[in-house]
Order: C-alpha cells, then structure tokens, then sequence
C-alpha cells in the first residue's frame, strides 16, 4: 500500500509550519507570524522509528469568511481533511481556545479518524498548566509540545506511528505488472480502465473527481497478468485550482510507489495544463516506465498524429523517449496496442543489455559528438557498464567527472535511447573519476573487434 498521509491543521500562527519543519528536519514551509502566510500546502516524506509517511502542511482554518484567500485556505484543509489518515490539529497556549478552534475541533470529530489534539508553545513544565482547559474542545487529553524548540516532539511521534496504518502485503503474483493510471481529472482514467479490462469495474461521470478512492483492477490480457491502479479523484468537486493540482500530485507519487509502469492520460481534445506537465514531470523523475496515453482522439476536428505528437514532444522534451498512444477510451479504440506497450516498456526497463551492444552506441554518441573542453580542461570518456536495472543505469569512467556539462548528458541519454531502442523507460548515467586505462591513447577510435573503447575531446592527432 502507499505510505500513509498525516496532515497538521489548525488556524492561522498557531505553528503548524514550525512543526511540519521540525517534524522533517529542514525548512520547507515559510514561517511567518503573519496569519495566513501557508498559503499553499507544503509536503513531504517524512520518517520515524522506521516507518515512512507523507506529511502536510495545511493553511490555517479560518470558518465563514468573505475572505477569498481564507475561503482557499478553509477549501484545502477540508480536503486535507478527507484525505489524511491521521489528523493533527495544532492550538496555540498562549492565546487560549478560540472560536475557531472549536469549529476546526468539530470539524474532526466528524471525520472519524485518528487525531492527535497539540498543544503548542508549552516551553517549560511550569505551563502545562495552562493547558487543560483546550479539554473543551471534545478531544481527549491533549499532548503538550513545543515545536520551535522541540519539546517533547519525539514522544508526540511515537504517538503518531502508533496510529499510521498498517502496510499490508499485497498478494500478488510476482509476475504481475503493475501499472499506475495517472491523469488530472476528467481526461478520461476511469473510461480507459474500463476499455482495457472490458468491465465497468470504476464508476464514470463527466464530473472531474467522482473516483472516490484508489481502485485497484487486476486482470489478464494474453497470459500475463496487470494490476490498474487507478489514480483516484477529488471526493467533492472543488473550485480552488490549488487544491486540486495539490491533492492530483500528491496521489500521483504515491500510485507510483506501487508502480511499475506509469501511463499518463492526456485530453487531446484540451491544449496541456500546468498539472498536465507537472504530472509529466513527475513521471519522468520517477525511475518507472512510462507511456502517454492521448485519449478522446475520436474528438479532434483535425486527426493529424504526426503534427500533434510533434506539438506535444515540443511542449514535454523532457519525455521524448518515451512511447506515446493514440486512444478513444468510449470508443475503446487503442487498446491492444496500449496493452502490447506497456508489457514492452515494462521488459525494457528490467533489460540488461549486452556489453558489446552497450559498447558500441556509446561509441557512436561520442564519436559524433565528443565532449567539450570545459575551462580549457580536456574530457576524457574511458568506459561505459550497466549497473542496474529498473531502470536501466549506467556508468561511464571519466577523467573529469564533474565537468560533462548538463547539455552533454542529456545528448548522451538520447543518444543511448535511440542506440540502444529503450523506448518507454528512463535510464540514469552516473559519471565516476578514473585513470586512463593501461592501453588507452589520446587518439580517439572505435574498434568493434573485442577492444577497449575510450574517448577523449582532444581532436584527432
């Protein structure tokens, strides 16, 4: 299962964002005594005694409020609310129980699940005392803390772990695919799901967010077995952008915990969105094998694929490398070639590739285009090994390591993509300081015989 999510709540300056920090041992949230500085939910990945969970920062709750910044903020912590598998709602001792806090305090008891109710700015012994009347609230005994300097956060964890969910095992067999279906709302996850497997096993409506939780759909397509999970939507519909790009992202890592194979569902019938690349993004950065899906095709007035994949690689060069899939989930048009892409994708993330294979496209990249000197320092490429699979990973012996600029590595993965046909997954170099091997010369060369390759960015003598 994915790692589970603890969200801190409250209103505004009580010190959520002292103790988001706190709790993670850096500085992400900005900390502020103005209220209603959190105007964004901050998370994180967070860990205690061993045990990993996702983290939110929440903006202070301020109820009935003609206030349009506040109204977003109310908006985010209700959703927080929803989503969170434990809650933390933080008050403050030096200015007693206020209103809101008994609006928030209600708000939690409503969602049945487990809290923990915080008192903050308890500096020394002397003003626990201060404390008990936050009993009112109706949520037990509260825990007495003090994020700034970090009075008693470390039992206040303990606390929390104990409430985490339990992972369960998935009881899978080992050959089966999993594959995380991701996509903003409404461009059409749900219907593409119900396409592959031929089931109407995932509720669909034209209103973005009615997936109301991960689904998860196992089935069988030419003797090899997949699991969909199903990037859930929104529980209400919301109105504040924010939230949902928010919430999308964060549910969007954490189907890819899960994953092996990541397909992106674009609406080809829309231009992209700012969540439509930060999802893009997403993917790219995390090591699964990816595909992007285009779907509703069987709307576009002008069905030109070369000039849209064109437009689209254009807009997401960053996943150029990977396979992109024309569909119309309605229509179920696309669907055995979808399948047949993500089992290809998935195989050639896992792939070991012959040396010799490996030897000769990287010969080829830097014969066409050696490295530069940087700094009037010459780079030398000596070798090139696999060292890892899922994805693909590779290092390559350099005499200046640190200096292969950026530029250079991205020629180098496109290159290694094309030369060695990895279409649909990321691979990773990874440079390392070495001396000339025994044999090597300054003069460049390629030998296909069975000798050892090594490049320089001195020209040729």
């Amino acid at each position: 299962m994915p790692n589970p999510t603890v969200a801190i709540i409250g209103r505004p300056n009580v010190g959520k964002s002292t103790l988001f920090n706190r709790i993670l041992k850096r500085k992400l949230a900005i900390v502020d005594d103005r209220p209603g500085v959190t105007r964004d939910r901050n998370y994180a990945l967070a860990d205690w005694n061993g045990r990993d969970f996702y983290l939110i920062d929440t903006g202070g709750l301020v109820p009935n409020t003609e206030d349009r910044m506040e109204k977003s903020i109310k908006r985010q912590v209700e959703i927080a609310l929803e989503e969170a598998d434990v809650l933390l709602m933080v008050v403050d001792r030096q200015t007693g129980i206020t209103d809101i806090d008994y609006h928030v305090a209600k708000l939690i008891r409503k969602v049945n699940k487990p809290y923990l109710l915080l008192v903050n700015k308890v500096d020394e012994p002397k003003q626990e005392g201060d404390s008990y009347e936050f009993m009112k609230l109706g949520l037990g005994e509260p825990f007495l803390i003090a994020a700034g300097p970090g009075r008693a956060i470390g039992d206040m964890l303990d606390k929390v772990v104990e409430m985490l969910p339990r992972n369960r095992i998935e009881p899978l067999d080992p050959s089966t695919i999993k594959v995380a279906v991701l996509g903003k709302p409404n461009v059409g996850k749900s219907s593409l799901i119900n396409a592959i497997t031929g089931e109407e096993r995932v509720i669909v409506d034209s209103v973005p967010g009615t997936t109301r939780d991960s689904v998860d759909t196992v089935f069988e397509w030419r003797n090899q077995k997949y699991l969909l999970i199903d990037t859930a939507g929104l529980r209400r519909k919301s109105k504040v952008k924010d939230s949902i790009e928010f919430y999308t992202t964060l549910r969007t890592e954490r189907s890819l915990e899960r994953a092996d194979v990541g397909v992106l569902v674009l609406d080809s019938s829309e231009g992209l969105s700012h969540l439509d690349l930060t999802l893009a993004s997403m993917l790219e950065r995390s090591n699964k094998a990816l595909m992007v899906v285009i779907n509703k095709w069987d709307l576009q007035k002008d069905p030109n694929k070369a000039n849209y994949l064109g437009w689209l690689k254009e807009q997401m060069p960053f996943l150029n490398f990977a396979e992109f899939i024309f569909t119309s989930a309605t229509e179920e048009q696309g669907m055995p070639q979808l399948l047949q892409t993500v089992i290809s994708s998935f195989c050639l993330w896992r792939k070991n590739i012959e040396p010799e294979a490996l030897a000769r496209a990287f010969d080829r990249a830097v014969e066409k285009n050696r490295p530069p000197s940087i700094k009037g320092k010459r780079i030398d490429l000596y070798s090139i090994t696999q060292t890892g699979v899922a994805p693909p990973r590779f290092l390559i012996k350099a005499s200046e390591p640190e200096l292969v600029a950026p530029n250079y590595q991205k020629y180098l993965h496109r290159q290694l993509h094309d030369g060695l046909g990895l279409k649909g997954t990321p691979i990773r170099l990874m440079f390392k300081r070495s001396k000339p091997p025994a044999d090597w010369s300054e003069r460049n060369y390629v030998d296909y015989g069975g000798r050892p390759r090594y490049h320089s960015s001195k020209g040729e003598d």
